[in-house]
C-alpha cells in the first residue's frame, strides 16, 4: 500500500507540474497580445505652428503707386522690395535704403497713404516680424508742426527723419543733425511741445 500510494503521489505531482506549466504556457500568449496592444498606441500628426503669413510681392498698377508714394515721402531712397502686409497694420509695405544708408520699412494704407515708417529692414540687420513696435513716419500737418518745434529749439539743425513714439516716453520724435555735426533725438508730447533732447541718433 505505502509503494501504491507512493506512485499514486508522485503521478499526482507530475500532473500538477505538468498541468501548471500549460497553464503557464496558455498564459503567456494572453500576457503578451495585452502588452502589444498597450505600446501601439497611435501617435497624434505633428502640426506646424504656422508661417509668417502670406504676404505677396506687388506688381503692375498697385506697385507702381506704392512706390511713387514712398519716394515722394523719402526723397533719394531706393526701395529693396514691396509686399503687402499681412498683420493688420497697413495694407501694404514697402523695404528702403535711404539717401543716407539707413534702412527702413514703410507702410501704406490700401488708399496708398504712406502710414507709418519703422526704422530697419531686411538690410539692416536682423530682424522682421515683431521688431520694435509700431512707430510710424509723420506726414502731412502733424509732420510740420513737429519739424517747427524741433528746429525752434535747435536752430540750424537738420531733421533726418520724425516718427510716432511708441515707448510711452512721448508721442512724437524726431531724430537730427545739430549745427555742430552732432546726433540728437527730439522727443515732443501730443501738444507738439519739446519735453526731452538725447544725445545720440541714428546717425550716430
Amino acid at each position: 500500500m505505502n509503494k501504491v500510494r507512493k506512485i499514486a503521489v508522485g503521478a499526482a505531482l507530475i500532473g500538477a507540474v505538468a498541468g501548471g506549466g500549460a497553464l503557464t504556457a496558455m498564459a503567456l500568449p494572453a500576457y503578451a497580445a495585452t502588452t502589444d496592444t498597450s505600446t501601439a498606441s497611435p501617435s497624434a500628426p505633428a502640426t506646424n505652428g504656422g508661417n509668417h503669413g502670406n504676404e505677396t510681392d506687388l506688381t503692375g498698377d498697385t506697385a507702381t503707386k506704392v512706390k511713387a508714394a514712398v519716394l515722394a515721402a523719402n526723397s533719394g531712397a531706393t526701395v529693396e522690395n514691396m509686399t503687402t502686409e499681412d498683420d493688420g497694420s497697413a495694407a501694404y509695405e514697402a523695404h528702403i535704403t535711404k539717401s543716407d544708408g539707413t534702412h527702413a520699412t514703410v507702410k501704406l494704407d490700401a488708399s496708398f497713404k504712406v502710414t507709418a515708417t519703422e526704422t530697419g529692414g531686411p538690410g539692416g540687420g536682423k530682424g522682421g516680424h515683431g521688431n520694435h513696435g509700431t512707430e510710424t513716419d509723420l506726414t502731412g500737418d502733424t509732420a510740420a508742426k513737429v519739424k517747427a518745434a524741433v528746429l525752434a529749439a535747435n536752430s540750424g539743425a537738420t531733421v533726418e527723419n520724425m516718427t510716432t513714439e511708441d515707448d510711452g516716453s512721448a508721442a512724437y520724435e524726431a531724430h537730427i543733425t545739430k549745427s555742430d555735426g552732432t546726433h540728437a533725438t527730439v522727443k515732443l508730447d501730443a501738444s507738439f511741445k519739446v519735453t526731452a533732447t538725447e544725445t545720440g541718433g541714428p546717425g550716430h
